[in-house]
């Protein structure tokens, strides 16, 4: 193993300034959440349907092939007021159809009527915090049959996932790399069975 240890150095240091940056979104994101430092829950119900009492532009649109699911129904329908992001939900009936749309700095709020082609929207600009929860949150278990739907969303979620999969490499390298400092072997050990006992203990207090 000894002859990989340069490898392994320069790997887990470059993983490790490769993930940086999602680390700290992550965290930083997961402090304002867990803390509530600003209100980033609202009340999504009323903002989803916000376009209602608030309307900020109209576009008319042509209507699209009503033979296709809801949410390609609504894809069309961004398409063609030229709207991105990803679709939070699909709410209405056969005259309207009101679609929320999330993206890093803006939701918007659209209310399509089915009949005469027009769209209402509404929409409001976010802060840099609600950015950063934003892509903590997504894509999210919510909504599972539909979440995912724009590109941008599948891209960022494939981006974690990698940067997952390096944490975990940068994990196992650094206890590798820790190894072979033996003049740190004690201090090493104290901390990762710390850790250990304290993920244990978390464990355990979440199942009794």
């Amino acid at each position: 193993m000894k002859k990989y240890y340069k490898l392994i150095k320069e790997i887990h240091l470059h993983t490790g300034l490769f993930i940086s940056p999602f680390i700290l979104i992550f965290s930083i994101s997961a402090l304002i959440l867990n803390h509530n430092f600003i209100d980033w829950q609202e009340d999504w119900q009323k903002w989803s349907f916000s376009v209602n009492d608030k309307v900020d532009q109209t576009v008319k649109f042509d209507l699209p092939d009503p033979d296709q699911t809801k949410l390609e129904y609504a894809k069309d329908i961004l398409k063609e007021i030229n709207i991105e992001g990803e679709i939070s939900n699909i709410f209405g009936d056969s005259l309207n159809m009101i679609i929320p749309v999330t993206k890093p700095g803006y939701r918007i709020s659209i209310k399509a009527n089915l009949i005469n082609g027009i769209a209402y929207i509404h929409s409001e600009q976010t802060n840099l915090w609600k950015k950063m929860i934003w892509l903590h949150k997504m894509p999210g278990p919510h909504n599972a049959n539909i979440r995912g739907n724009w590109i941008n969303t599948k891209y960022w979620s494939s981006l974690v996932d990698f940067s997952v999969i390096c944490l975990f490499f940068s994990s196992i390298s650094g206890v590798i790399l820790w190894y072979y400092f033996k003049n740190e072997r004690r201090i090493g050990l104290i901390s990762l069975v710390i850790g250990f006992l304290s993920f244990v203990s978390l464990v355990i207090g979440l199942t009794v």
